[in-house]
Formats: structure tokens, C-alpha cells, sequence
């Protein structure tokens, strides 16, 4: 014979919150200490083109791609895919660099 295990029921009642109810401290209050040190990556949008699927894999070696955007023209900040913000190339030392000039909205 298998021993049968006796259980307990309680009935338990929850208060009912208004949407607008919430108390005390954020758990992010504009203070990012919390998250300061996750890094994201930043991507820079110089310009894009488009070609047809035989003329991608046609590409090799010292191949040209035209822009669809001029060298004076901003470029696009993006984080996660979406435009956070625009600026110009600029060089730092042997690198590329942007100076942002504008951070969009969100």
C-alpha cells in the first residue's frame, strides 16, 4: 500500500492596485550606476548601395562599391538598428571618427 499524502489549502486574498498605486524607490531612477559598465556596440552608417544578387557575387579583390551618400554628408549613429544620432567623419589620428552634430529624439 502506497502512503497518501495529506495537503493543505489555503485561500489567499490579493489586494486590488490602481495602475498609478506604485511606491517608492525606482529601480532605475536615472541612476545608472546599475549599468554603467554593460558595453553596447555602436554602429556607423557611412552609406549604403544596392546591387543585384550577380553583381554581389561578382564582387572580389579591390572591388568598388558607390555610395548612395557623399564624404560632406552626415552619417548615422545606430544603436541595436535604430538611429540614435547623426554627425560627420571626421579623423583622429589614424582612425575615423564621428563628431555628432545631432541626437535623435526618441
Amino acid at each position: 500500500m502506497s502512503a497518501e499524502t495529506t495537503k493543505t489549502v489555503h485561500e489567499i486574498r490579493l489586494t486590488e492596485l490602481e495602475a498609478g498605486d506604485a511606491q517608492g524607490r525606482r529601480v532605475v531612477d536615472a541612476n545608472f550606476d546599475l549599468i554603467r559598465d554593460v558595453k553596447v556596440r555602436l554602429t556607423v552608417a557611412v552609406g549604403r548601395c544596392e546591387l543585384t544578387v550577380k553583381e554581389l557575387f561578382e564582387l572580389k579583390e579591390n572591388s568598388i562599391l558607390t555610395l548612395d551618400s557623399g564624404t560632406r554628408e552626415a552619417v548615422e549613429v545606430l544603436l541595436d538598428g535604430k538611429v540614435v544620432a547623426r554627425g560627420m567623419l571626421v579623423a583622429v589620428g589614424d582612425s575615423f571618427g564621428v563628431q555628432i552634430s545631432e541626437v535623435v529624439p526618441r
